[in-house]
């Protein structure tokens, strides 16, 4: 679902300034003006809801290149391997032939015990530095340092894609999943939870990305309807450690893929 990734045991103009004179023709830009923020003043590009951007950050119609900003608390940061995967994924389904950039930073760790989607926003808004300007798209994913505040004892979330380009993981409750002996390899996690809620920002299923063929899940939200596809409502339960595990790791079936590319991704 595209506030949550749930799992556990069943498991959010460049200001182009026209002069004109009476007697003179010619063009200067204001004094102090910004191009990056007047063309997305505040932000408010980047804050807006989960899939109304996913055809600009799919297509390259209105911007050819991506900026992903990775920012962890210190000591949570992804592994290196899953930052990998990430990128790979990327590159295979947006259409960005001004590339894509990774820029990865630490912050100190807030400290508390949990976390609300308003808290996570709230985190990116006092330390998110990259910013959607022309031609280039701006990502933020946030790396928690502790849990989701309506974690249960039976559904721990391990994820939330809160706005239209943001997105944060709960690294603690991740590697409390991930590592042991019957557990997945802490990148494969990482490496699914980030894959599955990046998807729900490029409006998968049916969340700003129209389908091509009927195959939404409507009775679990904004999934798909193939148990083995990446973006199946049971890749948030328990079931997703288990497979994992095992060594399966969830794609995007040929719906979702069909979904992407008619949107304008590859």
């Amino acid at each position: 679902m595209n506030v949550g990734f749930l799992s556990g045991i069943k498991k959010v103009l460049f200001l182009a300034v026209v002069c004109q004179s009476l007697f003179l023709a010619g063009c200067e830009e204001k004094e102090g003006a910004d191009p990056k923020k007047d063309f997305n003043p505040n932000g408010v590009l980047n804050k807006k809801n989960v899939g109304e951007s996913a055809r600009d950050l799919l297509s390259a119609e209105k911007f050819t290149k991506v900026i992903v900003e990775i920012q962890s608390a210190q000591g949570f940061e992804p592994t290196s391997q899953a930052v990998t995967n990430l990128k790979n994924f990327m590159e295979q389904r947006l259409n960005k032939p001004g590339g894509i950039i990774l820029k990865q930073s630490s912050i100190p760790a807030p400290g508390k015990t949990s976390y609300t989607a308003a808290d996570i926003a709230a985190i990116e808004d006092r330390n998110r530095k990259e910013f959607t300007r022309p031609d280039t798209m701006a990502i933020y994913f946030f790396f928690a340092d502790s849990k989701y505040a309506e974690d249960k004892d039976n559904a721990k979330v391990l994820g939330v894609a809160y706005r239209n380009t943001s997105m944060a993981l709960f690294e603690r409750t991740i590697r409390d999943l991930s590592g042991g002996i019957t557990q997945p390899e802490r990148s494969k996690l990482e490496t699914v939870v980030w894959q599955h809620e990046l998807a729900h920002i490029l409006g998968l299923v049916n969340a700003g990305t129209a389908m091509v063929t009927n195959h939404q899940d409507a009775p679990h939200g904004r999934h798909c309807t193939n148990s083995n596809c990446l973006m199946h409502y049971t890749v948030e339960t328990g079931n997703v450690v288990q497979n994992l595990f095992g060594g399966n790791m969830p794609q995007l079936d040929a719906n979702c893929l069909n979904d992407l590319r008619a949107n304008g991704g590859k």
